[in-house]
């Protein structure tokens, strides 16, 4: 299953809450159309500040080397998910999914996906594939949950092979142990280059200013690791409990920043990472 994030910035023109209507209403509409797609997620920045969704002093205590200006480089991501390269790639085609007259006719607007990157977005978005470990598997109710984005940055001295071996055994084995976990997906950020097959060549993604933005978001982190509970204080209680103090001692050793976000989780095409059925759409 090929995976890919894609890291937005709202164009200054929108407010916060305008561009997550935009996002989630209109954009989300034709991205969710996108030929093959396996699975399709929209994670906005969460109006409330980190320290007061999980308190200020178990905040402090969990946060290291945060970079600064961290919020100021992004206001979303989007996740989405292939069987393959060739799938992905080829996801920005006209789709023959729309009733018309003549009966099921094709749609040039999910090629463009809707045709509104300049007008929602400033620049393009930063999109690179993860390596993902599936801790727990994720299990949402029919409600609102939760969701904790936890950024992780590993030393220059550490071997990514062995940091990522380490994450996703001892850590993500103790940490998929917490009260009330919903879900906990360990996701790593790799060198493959999703970009140039995806975007056009003009986009400000491969000019000097575009790349240069881009490679000072990924300077501050490596990993990101994704936590669904029903409440805050269920992650907060458990991280402030002896049972997990292992976790504080692993972060000190294996990482050079940790740091949180609270995100809005919209599921636009529930992942499936089974095989499809002869005909499949979402």
């Amino acid at each position: 299953m090929l995976k890919i994030y894609g890291f937005v910035k709202r164009n200054p023109r929108l407010t916060h809450d305008e561009y997550r209507t935009g996002h989630v209403g209109y954009h989300n509409s034709f991205g969710r159309r996108l030929n093959n797609i396996r699975g399709y997620l929209l994670n906005v920045a969460s109006n409330r500040k980190i320290t007061d969704s999980l308190g200020t002093d178990i905040t402090e205590q969990l946060t290291v080397n945060e970079p600064k200006g961290f919020d100021e480089q992004w206001d979303g991501w989007g996740q989405l998910m292939f069987d393959c390269m060739e799938d992905y790639v080829g996801a920005r085609s006209p789709a023959r999914d729309r009733a018309g007259p003549n009966g099921l006719e094709t749609d040039p607007m999910v090629a463009k996906v809707g045709g509104d990157f300049d007008h929602l977005y400033a620049g393009s978005p930063f999109q690179f594939h993860v390596d993902e470990h599936i801790a727990v598997p994720v299990r949402r109710p029919e409600r609102k949950v939760f969701k904790l984005a936890q950024f992780i940055k590993k030393p220059a001295s550490l071997a990514p092979e062995l940091f990522r071996a380490y994450l996703t055994g001892r850590y993500a084995t103790l940490a998929a142990t917490m009260p009330g976990l919903r879900g906990m997906i360990v996701n790593v950020r790799t060198n493959l280059d999703v970009m140039s097959k995806f975007f056009a060549a003009d986009a400000e993604g491969f000019t000097a200013q575009g790349i240069a933005r881009r490679e000072a978001f990924y300077e501050g982190w490596d990993v990101l690791v994704e936590y669904w509970f029903d409440q805050p204080a269920q992650f907060s209680s458990a991280r402030a409990s002896p049972d997990f103090s292992q976790l504080f001692e692993f972060e000190s050793t294996f990482c050079s920043a940790v740091f949180y976000r609270e995100v809005d989780e919209t599921v636009a095409v529930l992942p499936k990472r089974d095989t499809p059925p002869l005909f499949y759409h979402r």
